[in-house]
């Protein structure tokens, strides 16, 4: 039975290594065309390979387990799934954070150059990355179909939902209303953004002992009973035949994800 769950587990590995290699391959075939790269794909191909991750650990858990396995590897593979997406939700929202001031200092020396804003909006594009890059390139689609500018950029900044946008959005509607001295504003602007910027990457360095902290305490109980299930399995089952000794574990689950809950909530300082 454990040489099953090993071979199991060997062949999602493998399975995973495949699917990101394809996934490699595909984005470097896409940026050989020219073509934009989504930083994302899409929700219903998302959702889709998350049940299968999940109902593929849950037949591991329950070759392993029996039904309350297959419970807790659905559980566990459904949960990880989301905290990945998650996760890579906020690395993409810190990567714009950090170029948008340079969109910013590009659309400065364009303006400076005597470009009008769209244009100089789209040297800013040209000059910028993803996902900047596709962020700005949404903002002139729609000034190209007539969208007024204005409202151009306010779309541009609530899709983005990021504050710095805001900010930008803000001070290119304050020119636009009542003029002034554009290039001054924006590199005001691109200076808070670096220092807001410079604060955010201090403040995940000084956290991030206690957040691989957390990691661990979270992890390793979780662990230590899964190599106990699998090396003391006839001993395992006699704790979890009776209620008390279920319950306990359940409990013992629960807690260990609040505790989790917790510390990621003390973290969180932006």
């Amino acid at each position: 039975m454990n040489a099953l769950a090993i071979a199991l587990l060997g062949c999602a590995a493998f399975f995973a290594d495949r699917s990101a290699r394809a996934a490699r391959r595909a984005e470097a075939r896409r940026r050989s065309r020219g073509d934009a790269v989504p930083l994302l794909r899409p929700a219903a191909d998302v959702d889709a390979r998350a049940v299968g991750i999940a109902a593929f650990a849950g037949l591991c858990g329950l070759v392993v387990a029996g039904p309350l396995g297959a419970a807790v590897g659905a559980a566990l593979a459904f949960g990880g799934g989301r905290l990945g997406r998650l996760r890579s939700r906020r690395t993409i929202t810190i990567r714009r954070d950090e170029q948008l001031a340079d969109a910013v200092a590009a659309i400065t020396a364009a303006v400076r150059s005597g470009m009008s804003v769209p244009q100089a909006i789209g040297y800013a594009t040209r000059e910028s990355e993803p996902p900047v890059e596709g962020d700005l390139e949404c903002l002139l689609a729609d000034v190209d179909v007539g969208v007024p500018l204005g409202e151009a950029v306010d779309a541009w900044a609530v899709r983005t939902g990021s504050e710095d946008a805001q900010l930008v959005a803000g001070a290119l509607d304050l020119h636009r209303r009542s003029g002034g001295d554009l290039p001054a504003v924006l590199d005001q602007v691109a200076a808070t953004i670096r220092e807001r910027v410079a604060v955010g990457r201090e403040t995940r360095a000084l956290t991030a002992q206690a957040r691989l902290s957390g990691w661990i305490l979270g992890v390793l109980p979780v662990g230590f009973f899964a190599f106990l299930w699998l090396t003391s399995r006839r001993d395992m089952e006699g704790a979890l035949r009776t209620p008390l000794g279920l319950g306990s574990v359940l409990l013992g689950l629960l807690l260990e994800v609040g505790a989790f809950v917790w510390i990621r909530y003390l973290l969180d300082v932006s």
